[in-house]
């Protein structure tokens, strides 16, 4: 009986630490550039969710979501979302209103990034500007992960340029500081199954006795 315990908290076990097929990583927009302040912080967050394990046919769905009483702003200060992933890469399936910005693209206080999407629909800091989520797929021949979005030299992960809950207009950004990793559910899932190969040799070993 224990011998059995052991085979299944063994396989359980190493499932449970099986490298997952996606990873995704929440940033926050904390750091203000704005003319004046965009009011207060966060000012909203990035997510960034792989599909796949690496290599070719892996690809990063980025969605952007703004504070609430935000929107999106086109000052000329900056872009919807300015990003670094090593090219040559492939930007699609973008939100409508949105489309591919300039290669590289500069936000202002925030310094230069390799990539960007831009607001099409917005107007200065008009009130029917969009307000969001902007979301679009990341993709390259290779494959493009998580961990190929990096840092510009400014230490910055993205910026955006948005119409702050106060009323003013300009760049919010986020640095390194603001993320914040979250498990996937496959994470979970096998987690939990070795959790239960844990129980389940706790309770043979329990009737061994």
């Amino acid at each position: 009986m224990i011998k059995s315990g052991r085979i299944v908290l063994a396989i359980c076990g190493g499932l449970a630490f099986l490298p997952t097929a996606g990873a995704s990583t929440v940033f926050t927009f904390n750091m203000d550039a704005c003319s004046g302040s965009c009011g207060a912080s966060p000012f909203g967050t990035v997510s960034l969710a792989q599909t796949g394990a690496g290599g070719a046919g892996t690809f990063v769905t980025v969605t952007e979501m703004l504070a609430a009483n935000e929107r999106f702003a086109g000052t000329g200060a900056g872009d919807a979302l300015e990003f670094n992933v090593a090219g040559p890469i492939t930007i699609g399936n973008i939100t409508a209103g949105f489309g591919v910005g300039p290669a590289p693209d500069t936000a202002s206080a925030f310094g230069t990034f390799l990539e960007s999407v831009s607001c099409t629909a917005c107007q200065g800091g008009n009130a029917n500007n969009p307000v969001g989520p902007l979301s679009f797929t990341v993709s390259s021949a290779s494959g493009v992960t998580v961990a190929d979005f990096t840092v510009n030299a400014g230490g910055y992960y993205f910026a955006t340029d948005i119409v702050g809950n106060n009323g003013n207009t300009g760049n919010v950004g986020a640095r390194g500081s603001g993320q914040n990793p979250t498990p996937e559910p496959a994470t979970l899932a096998l987690t939990g199954l070795g959790l239960l190969g844990l129980g389940a040799f706790g309770r043979r070993l329990q009737k061994s006795k």
